[in-house]
Parts: C-alpha cells; sequence; structure tokens
C-alpha cells in the first residue's frame, strides 16, 4: 500500500502552535486523513482534525510524497512535542481565500460534528476524509458528509432516488441545506470493487430504473447541467483555459464541428436526460452479500445516463464488460421498449470524457489554488482521450 510523508502545521483555534515532526502513514491518498489524526491524536495528546491540504510534493497526483497539512488541535497540545519556531509562509496558508471550503476553515470540522451529534447524541467522530470536494466524518452507525457549494447535497439527491427505489441509497437521517450537510445511516458491508455478477446485475438493473422513472422531473433538481445538446460551446468556452499543443487545438476545433452530429447519433438511442451518479464504479457500491447500496452521491448530475455505464465499463476489467453491457441495454430497453441502448455507446465513448473535461474544469474554477492540484491536469488529460475515442 502507498505511504505518505505528513507535516502537520497545528493551530489551536487560529492561534499557530507549530509543526508536529513528520511522520509517514497509509493510506497514501492525500484526502485520507483518518491516520493522520490518529497519529496525531496520540501525539499531542488531544484531539485533532485536519482542515485542508497546504502543499503535496509529489511526481503520482493525489497519493504519495509528502504533503503538508492545516491541522487544527482541539485543546492544547502536550508541552515539548511542537516545533514552535514561526514557519515561512504561514500569512499565506492562514489568509482568507474567498473559494475556501467551508469544513476547511478554523472549527469547520467540529461545527459538522457538533450538529451530526445533534441527532444522533454524544457518540465519537473519526475524520476519515478531506478535500476540496468534501468533508467525511464516521460515528457509529452513520456518516455526516459536508459538500462544496459547487457540488450536490448527497442527502438531496439520496431522497429523489429513494421515492423510486427505498433502499438503493443510504437512509437519511438528517440534512442541513443551509451549510449543505448531510448524515446518512451507515450501509453494512463491503466497497464492491471487483463485483460479482449477481451485484452488476442486481445494481445496474435498479439504477437504470430509477434513471428512467425520474427523467421528467430532473429540470427541478438544485444539481449541475452537464447535457449534450450544450456540449459544443462549453467546450469552446473551455478549451482557451487547458494547455493543449497547436496540434491538439486545431483537432479538438474540428471536433467540436463535427459534435452535432455525434450528439444527433446518441440521441437516435432513445435514452432521456436524466439523473448522472457521476462517479458510477463499483467502489461507490456497498454489499453485505444481500443488500446492495449506491453511496457517494455529491458529483451528480443532469446529463445522459450512458455517461455512467461508460464510467462503470472503464472500471471493470475487459472480462466482465461483455455482461454489464448485456444488463444496462436489457434494463433500458425493458423500461424503454423502443430504445436502442447499444447505439449509445460509440458516440459516449467520445462525448463522456467531454464532460468530464468539463466536470473537473468546474472543479478547479470553484476550488482554492492549493487544492487544484488534485484536478489540475484532468481537463486536458479527458480532451486528448475525447480526440483518441474519436
Amino acid at each position: 500500500m502507498d505511504t505518505k510523508t505528513v507535516e502537520a502545521l497545528v493551530t489551536v483555534g487560529a492561534h499557530y502552535a507549530g509543526r508536529a515532526p513528520t511522520f509517514a502513514v497509509e493510506p497514501g491518498w492525500w484526502s485520507e486523513v483518518e491516520g493522520v489524526t490518529r497519529h496525531l491524536n496520540e501525539l499531542l495528546g488531544v484531539p485533532t482534525v485536519v482542515l485542508r491540504l497546504v502543499h503535496a510534493d509529489s511526481s503520482t497526483i493525489i497519493r504519495g510524497g509528502r504533503v503538508t497539512y492545516h491541522v487544527q488541535a482541539l485543546g492544547s497540545p502536550r508541552s515539548g512535542v511542537l516545533d514552535e519556531t514561526p514557519y515561512d509562509g504561514w500569512d499565506s496558508v492562514i489568509a482568507p481565500q474567498p473559494l475556501r471550503a467551508t469544513w476547511a476553515d478554523i472549527d469547520g470540522p467540529p461545527r459538522l460534528v457538533e450538529w451530526a451529534q445533534g441527532v444522533l447524541g454524544p457518540v465519537a467522530p473519526v475524520q476519515v476524509k478531506t478535500w476540496n470536494l468534501s468533508c467525511l466524518i464516521r460515528f457509529p452507525g452513520a456518516w455526516a458528509k459536508a459538500t462544496s457549494r459547487f457540488c450536490g447535497i448527497d442527502a438531496d439527491i439520496v431522497e429523489h432516488v429513494q421515492r423510486y427505489d427505498e433502499t438503493l441509497a443510504p437512509t437519511v437521517l438528517a440534512t442541513s441545506r443551509e451549510n449543505r450537510w448531510s448524515l446518512l445511516a451507515h450501509a453494512p458491508g463491503v466497497d464492491c470493487w471487483e463485483p460479482d455478477q449477481s451485484t452488476v446485475e442486481n445494481v445496474v438493473s435498479r439504477w437504470v430504473g430509477v434513471q428512467a422513472a425520474v427523467a421528467a422531473e430532473v429540470d427541478g433538481f438544485a444539481v449541475p447541467r452537464l447535457v449534450p445538446a450544450d456540449l459544443a460551446a462549453e467546450i469552446a468556452e473551455l478549451i482557451p483555459k487547458v494547455e493543449v499543443s497547436g496540434e491538439e487545438l486545431g483537432s479538438l476545433e474540428g471536433l467540436i464541428e463535427g459534435l452535432p452530429a455525434i450528439v444527433d447519433e446518441l440521441d437516435a438511442a432513445g435514452l432521456p436526460v436524466s439523473l448522472v451518479h457521476g462517479d458510477f464504479h463499483p467502489g461507490n457500491w456497498r454489499s453485505d452479500g444481500t443488500n446492495r447500496v449506491i453511496v457517494d452521491w455529491a458529483d451528480a448530475f443532469i446529463g445522459h445516463p450512458a455517461t455512467d455505464f461508460k464510467r462503470l465499463r472503464d472500471f471493470l476489467p475487459p472480462e466482465k464488460r461483455a455482461h454489464v453491457t448485456t444488463v444496462w441495454s436489457r434494463a433500458w430497453r425493458q423500461h424503454l421498449p423502443t430504445s436502442d441502448p447499444l447505439r449509445a455507446l460509440g458516440p459516449m465513448n467520445v462525448l463522456g470524457h467531454l464532460t468530464y473535461a468539463l466536470m473537473y474544469q468546474r472543479f478547479l474554477d470553484n476550488i482554492e489554488p492549493d487544492e487544484r492540484i488534485y484536478h489540475q491536469g484532468d481537463p486536458a488529460i479527458n480532451l486528448r482521450a475525447a480526440l483518441r475515442s474519436l
């Protein structure tokens, strides 16, 4: 398993208390912070929370290498543990940033914990994940999640889904729409990174059923829109923001000219614009062997349902792709007998990459500079992938 070397800049309230000795921790994913706070809690003798990533130095984006976090100690740290030497650049670390996530400010995670404990009672929190898109806190039997201003609110989306399939998403325990907080019941089981055929059939067919049913009401959903008909204009606006070569620029301009025909081919498949999960890989499915649940709904948007299928198919090993294709197309034909789902797959090989190029640029446009490293190259990667697929 990858490790990361952590440097923690610790504050008590807004006061800089010092720098902790560097330490290595698993897993190496920058957004995973449970091991970070566990180490610091023991070292400092008080509970801690990670507010945000300040810097990452790694050749592999999103994991490994040396990372620096801004950490808040929720009490006075043990004496003599921290290096209290003034930190060069601390003023820039603590300076207000208009795009900073609400949980990345002082007392951000504690506010989320206090709200959740108001529902659950005085149960112990464990901060699991913190990055530019969300903050995730685990409690016994429940999860609290805060999401960015430009993402969906998990609980809102789940409530739409559960009107058509009550058990396809975790139970909503509470919602704070003003703060974009969700409190969801724990989904028992394990993540389905290597799903068996019965799990694929169960989750895919049920999700298609929800997408078919919810399509008529998506105009009222408070989530972003990434619909195929808008792609040509939106990609044209995206290209100047992305570093591409002159040859790639010419190819992309040609792609934009050809997009109407590709979108027409997609529309000929007869599938509706609907709710798209946005990150529909099997790691976002949970199963206890009997019940299957889809989690992590904050990336949801209004778009073409074949986007989810492409995301799933790309995650599965080659030997499992024929089966999932059969399951997905059969499910759509059951709900829309006149549709031709397989006809959507060719166009979506191109349009899916363009959709994600726009999604990642939306992230970059709305997160503070220090955390753009997570997604900095993703729009260009997806534009180039669209050209290769074309």
